[in-house]
């Protein structure tokens, strides 16, 4: 006896004949009639009574459909849950992230996500923040790591992560005479960057809307007449040149600062900070999947900041000892 037996018997109860049924099915009418044949061989016994007008079901078949249909129900059941397993298991979150951000959290976050689940994946692609937000919207990732200002919020869901400090850049080497200032310095007014040649984005960008919103609160106007194609490792390249200067988080240099090919300092006075959001559809942020990823990413920030790749203020929970993540 098998599923295919089973269907045939029960779409010829309620279709009323074995012409009707093979009709529903879209299969020849013989193959049917030689399937309940077989079947009625398989439990020896007549299932139906046949006449020209049809088939009515005899007392054994009455018995028999009972059992057919829970049978063909649990097999459905148990065919969906193996495959909602399977996809479970094969599920791939799209994270969307800025360059600054992808720099720092991108291989440790995918190491994570395996150790936290070897069949679960992440796929994580980079673009400017305008862009992510435009992901976000058309659901082509699952959760976007930004910032507020780049992100329509309406439909989404915030999660605070890192307030990150925000550092001047510059080439190791401290060459130029505009720059001899920043020897042994740890730190740097925002009114002292009046005159660096800035390599910066235009205000499309997040980056660029926050250097012009420290501009207008400060009243002080950078100079940011040097050329940038808006790439963040061309833009390193040029500091590395020493073709100019540029703002970021440590999150964007870490790699470069510790072989010693670029130097920074802290912005200060004010102190120049910007909050790194992670944002999920509202729909979806209860989902199994993205909460455990949301842990994860959190797990990957924790460990950045701690080593100091990624210098802040921590935006969320953490126990006193600073390494159990697990509720998060």
């Amino acid at each position: 006896m098998h599923s295919k037996q089973l269907t045939y018997f029960v779409t010829t109860v309620k279709k009323g004949s074995i012409a009707a049924a093979a009709r529903a099915l879209n299969i020849a009418q013989p193959a049917v009639s030689q399937q309940l044949a077989n079947l009625e061989r398989e439990v020896k016994a007549t299932l139906f009574n046949r006449s020209y007008a049809g088939v009515s079901l005899s007392p054994a078949g009455e018995i028999f459909f009972n059992h057919a249909v829970a049978l063909l129900e649990q097999m459905e059941a148990a065919k969906n849950a193996v495959v909602e397993l399977n996809h479970l298991h094969e599920k791939t979150i799209k994270i969307g992230v800025i360059p600054s951000i992808g720099n720092v959290v991108s291989l440790p976050l995918i190491t994570e996500v395996e150790k936290a689940n070897a069949y679960k994946k992440v796929e994580i692609s980079t673009g400017p923040s305008y862009a992510i937000n435009d992901w976000l919207e058309s659901k082509q990732v699952d959760i976007a790591l930004s910032y507020r200002e780049a992100i329509d919020d309406k439909h989404t869901t915030a999660i605070p992560l890192i307030q990150e400090e925000m550092h001047l850049v510059f080439p190791a080497s401290l060459q130029k005479e505009e720059l001899a200032f920043l020897t042994n310095r740890n730190t740097v007014r925002f009114e002292e960057l009046k005159g660096l040649p800035l390599i910066s984005p235009g205000t499309k960008d997040a980056l660029g809307q926050l250097i012009a919103s420290f501009e207008q609160q400060t009243g002080i106007k950078l100079n940011h007449d040097h050329a940038y194609s808006g790439q963040l490792m061309t833009g390193l390249r040029q500091v590395i040149n020493g073709e100019g200067v540029m703002i970021l988080p440590t999150s964007a240099i870490f790699h470069l600062k510790e072989p010693g090919l670029v130097g920074s300092v802290k912005i200060v006075e004010p102190d120049m900070y910007r909050t790194v959001y992670a944002f999920t559809h509202k729909n979806n942020s209860q989902q199994k999947d993205i909460v455990n990823t949301l842990s994860s990413i959190k797990r990957v920030v924790y460990e950045q900041h701690a080593l100091r790749h990624w210098c802040g203020n921590l935006e969320f929970a953490t126990t006193t000892a600073g390494t159990n993540l697990a509720t998060l």
